[in-house]
């Protein structure tokens, strides 16, 4: 079947991980260093593969499209220690583990995540193959579902689930708000395992069994699930990948001209600039395979004399001045390091230095969210907060 197809070089490949960095809120994983991204796909471009995006417009509603999805975060010490993935070389866990809880004479051991092989139970289990992969959000880990698509030979879907940022939970998506089947899934693990299945109760206990999964896995597992093109084009916000690149190179272009890449992020997303000020401080736990925390920045500017905290399960869902609340989730914030535009990562607690000079950017949330079933989906209250959700079009205008 012939798609029309964009084909991405290098320097779009890098524009991506920085632009996403820039929108995914905080999560999404952590943006690569140049020597990372060099490592990771300078072998893929030399074997020929090609990085290739499809706009969702071009895919028939009875093709298959794949997403598979990293699922996790940080895990408590108990479990950390179970599992012990983070303590040995690849595999060595293997005779560690073998000591505490004997191994079968039957058991695999696998080395890393059982990703193909997940995702070939699935194309069994539909009787099919997908004719590309989309993925779940924008952020840094999206330059991985393109290189992992290129090496499939098929293209990524020019989308995503989440709107144009990253969202803590599986339930997070515009799949759900449409309504979508999300039957069948399997999960792979780091350990190997294949599960599959066939029938669940709600996006919500989707994300709740992969949660926990991922929470007795070593913090991480990977989900994968099979969409229709018809749900694909209406449960996803398009070009979004694009969006990233358009992003990515506005910064490069800011750094290398010496303007200020804040703006560059400003203008081209048509976004906000709702704080600016030094880190203050910055706490992280790992629990439920989410990382939890809270962020300080001291003003400065027009934000002089007053304090923003940002509340994060994940990736940044609430904030206030001076205690007061101020943007919410959906509308996505990120903060972003002035001097470099780099978005930062809520999982590199070394990247929060206190003093460093930030900038908080915000948008509009994706439509999808602001819809009626949206708002129920994704608000403040359904983290604990009794906060209503305020647009942050409306609460910028009353400051």
């Amino acid at each position: 079947m012939a798609f029309e197809m964009k084909d991405l070089d290098k320097e779009d490949m890098w524009a991506l991980i920085l632009g996403a960095a820039a929108l995914a809120t905080g999560g999404g994983d952590s943006a690569l260093t140049y020597e990372e991204f060099n490592e990771l796909v300078d072998p893929v471009l030399e074997q020929g593969f090609k990085p290739r995006l499809i706009d969702p417009k071009e895919i028939k509603d009875n093709d298959w499209i794949f997403m598979n999805v990293e699922c996790g975060g940080d895990i408590e010490r108990e479990y950390q220690e179970r599992y012990m993935i983070e303590y040995f070389p690849p595999g060595a866990w293997y005779k560690q583990l073998d000591l505490i809880y004997p191994l079968n004479s039957w058991s695999k051991k696998e080395n890393v995540i059982a990703t193909e092989r997940h995702l070939k139970k699935l194309e069994e289990l539909i009787g099919g193959k997908p004719v590309a992969y989309l993925p779940f959000e924008i952020g840094p880990l999206d330059i991985y579902q393109l290189v992992d698509a290129a090496k499939r030979s098929v293209p990524l879907v020019d989308a995503d689930c989440a709107g144009y940022r990253a969202v803590p939970e599986l339930s997070l998506t515009g799949l759900n708000i449409i309504d979508a089947p999300i039957t069948p899934y399997t999960i792979g693990t780091p350990w190997g395992d294949i599960i599959v299945g066939v029938q669940v109760l709600s996006h919500q206990r989707f994300e709740d069994i992969c949660r926990a999964i991922a929470n007795i896995s070593g913090g991480e597992c990977a989900p994968a699930i099979a969409l229709k093109g018809e749900i694909v084009k209406k449960g996803t916000a398009h070009n979004t990948i694009s969006f990233a690149i358009e992003v990515g190179k506005a910064i490069i272009k800011a750094r290398e001209s010496g303007d200020d890449p804040v703006e560059a992020i400003i203008r081209v997303t048509k976004g906000y600039k709702i704080f600016e000020g030094k880190i203050a401080g910055f706490t992280t736990e790992g629990k439920g395979a989410f990382t939890w925390g809270n962020i300080w920045i001291e003003g400065s500017g027009d934000f002089e004399g007053k304090t923003l905290r940002i509340w994060y399960k994940n990736e940044n869902q609430i904030s206030w001045i001076d205690e007061r609340p101020y943007i919410t989730c959906p509308d996505p914030f990120t903060v972003i390091e002035k001097e470099s535009g780099l978005g930062l990562s809520n999982f590199r607690p070394e990247w929060w230095v206190p003093g460093k000079e930030v900038a908080v950017i915000g948008m509009k949330a994706w439509d999808l969210w602001r819809t009626e079933k949206g708002l129920r989906i994704y608000n403040p209250k359904r983290f604990g907060f009794d906060i209503e959700y305020v647009p942050i079009e409306e609460r910028l205008s009353k400051i």
